[in-house]
């Protein structure tokens, strides 16, 4: 049976005096793991908080001298202990999601227990540490953006749905995308029929999450179009039925809104023609087909 033995580590602030993190070997949740023993060392504090604490620290394997970064996340601290969801969690790395460990999500080294003299029992999932946070959505990349677009629908493809998407649960290592906190995934049918570009008008899509997504990451292009010396035009109101609706909107600069009627057309052929720029990316980018979940 493998097992996890946690060096000393910080206690979060607030929890009681005598609470420190159990330095005894805990044992993992999954008892038919081959038997090995992990080491943890150099715990330090991510996330101070009772009900979910969060450290990194040094991960030692069996016979390898290389040390490996790793998250420990555990409601040892807590008053209320989340048992079910952190086993949830776990399977969601190693058994539903497995082909995408170290890809577009973490890789999971296992759910360790402990057992407390009442016989309660706390958790602590190691996770591969998959760099930092995103402090700034607008300096991002548009391939980085991209490939996060690509890494969901992966997950959604392989028949769940990340079911608490935010900014605070996609990382950057090297460059790419990881999604982590899959403690509310759940089965999902990814209903997605065209793929989206990074800049194109906003549309209606199929999958509410994907949205999401493109919304916090800024893959939209602007709703609103400025033109100098008019006024600001809604995005999706630039199409060639719209014209004589547009010119309407001028008549408080002009009562003769035929004045503006050739910059207007001009305008609503740029948006004309990058739409029809976007549909033929689109329709070059192959999707994998969605799976049914396990």
């Amino acid at each position: 049976m493998t097992s996890l033995q946690l060096n000393a580590g910080p206690s979060p602030w607030g929890s009681p005096y005598w609470k420190k993190l159990p330095t005894e070997e805990l044992a993992r949740y999954d008892l038919q793991a081959p038997t090995e023993k992990y080491f943890i060392d150099n715990l330090e504090l991510l996330v101070d908080d009772m009900e979910t604490a969060l450290y990194k620290g040094s991960l030692k394997l069996p016979d390898s001298p290389d040390l490996v970064k790793v998250v420990v996340k555990t409601d040892f601290f807590a008053k209320a202990l989340r048992t079910s969801a952190f086993i949830h969690e776990a399977d969601m790395y190693e058994l539903h999601l497995s082909s995408l460990q170290g890809l577009s999500i973490p890789y999971c080294y296992g759910l360790f227990q402990h057992k407390d003299k009442e016989d309660k029992v706390s958790s602590f999932l190691v996770l591969e540490e998959c760099g930092d946070l995103i402090d700034d959505v607008s300096s991002l990349p548009n391939s980085f953006k991209l490939k996060a677009l690509d890494a969901l629908y992966e997950i959604h493809c392989a028949g769940y749905i990340h079911g608490d998407l935010s900014l605070n649960n996609i990382t950057i290592k090297d460059g790419q995308p990881f999604f982590i906190d899959l403690e509310t995934a759940e089965p999902h049918k990814c209903e997605m029929k065209e793929r989206i570009v990074v800049g194109e008008e906003r549309r209606k899509i199929e999958c509410d999450e994907i949205d999401l997504c493109c919304m916090m990451l800024e893959i939209w292009a602007d709703s609103k179009v400025k033109v100098d010396g008019l006024l600001v035009f809604q995005r999706a109101h630039l199409r060639r039925e719209n014209i004589d609706f547009l010119l309407s909107l001028l008549i408080h600069r002009n009562r003769d809104t035929e004045v503006f009627r050739p910059q207007v057309e001009q305008l609503v052929e740029k948006m004309e023609a990058e739409r029809e720029y976007y549909h033929n990316i689109r329709s070059q980018r192959r999707f994998i087909e969605p799976v049914a979940p396990e």
